[in-house]
């Protein structure tokens, strides 16, 4: 089992009405945020010993900044490191790969930007001189699927199988570049540029 929690820094994240701050001084509020997770792996002292290939979409905006998932093929054991990746792989980032469902449909990418699926939707205002904007800080297209590499005593037995992941959406915005949405674009989704940097951000946006 994976529970995931989503956080800004040390807040919770609460959605539609709490302000928030990133590394460029943006204040913001998030309303929306989807995802997906999948290419789970467990290490040890550098070698492979279990692995899952389920896929997981996230809607944290409709559970209240939390998430509780079960991961299929993981094996009891003492692990010293996991890795995942927030996307899809390439042979999954297919348009109309994976199960038909509301969900799916509704993290599709245009074809006509390549096809496939939204590796993650972030959505919400920001402010700015004393105006508001909408945002929408979308993820997508193969060459920015975001892995993440944890190190730490991951335990998986009968009585503790249960790993926590805290998503820090802050961390999509600090390092190793700064972005800021009055620079880099409230909109991301057709900036190849934009999109490039989030996902070298997007390497540690995760912790246990």
């Amino acid at each position: 089992t994976v529970a995931v929690k989503a956080v800004s820094d040390n807040l919770p994240l609460i959605f539609d009405s709490v302000e928030y701050q990133n590394q460029a001084g943006n204040i913001y509020t998030v309303n929306k945020l989807q995802f997906y997770l999948s290419r789970f792996k467990l290490w040890k002292d550098g070698i492979l010993e279990s692995s899952s290939d389920s896929v997981v979409y996230i809607d944290m905006s409709s559970n209240n900044g939390n998430f509780i998932f079960s991961l299929s093929g993981i094996k009891y054991g003492e692990y010293d490191a996991l890795s995942f990746c927030v996307g899809l792989d390439s042979l999954h980032n297919i348009s109309n790969s994976l199960t038909p469902s509301a969900d799916n449909f509704n993290m599709a990418w245009p074809d006509q930007m390549g096809g496939g699926y939204h590796f993650m939707k972030l959505e919400g205002k920001f402010k700015a001189s004393g105006m508001v904007y909408g945002l929408a800080i979308h993820l997508g297209k193969n060459a920015h699927l975001v892995t993440n590499e944890l190190e730490g005593n991951f335990t998986v037995n009968s009585s503790r199988d249960t790993i926590q992941l805290n998503m820090n959406i802050n961390e999509w915005f600090r390092v190793p570049e700064i972005y800021d949405f009055n620079i880099d674009g409230n909109y991301s989704m057709g900036s190849d540029n934009a999109m490039l940097k989030l996902c070298r951000n997007g390497e540690d946006v995760f912790g246990d």
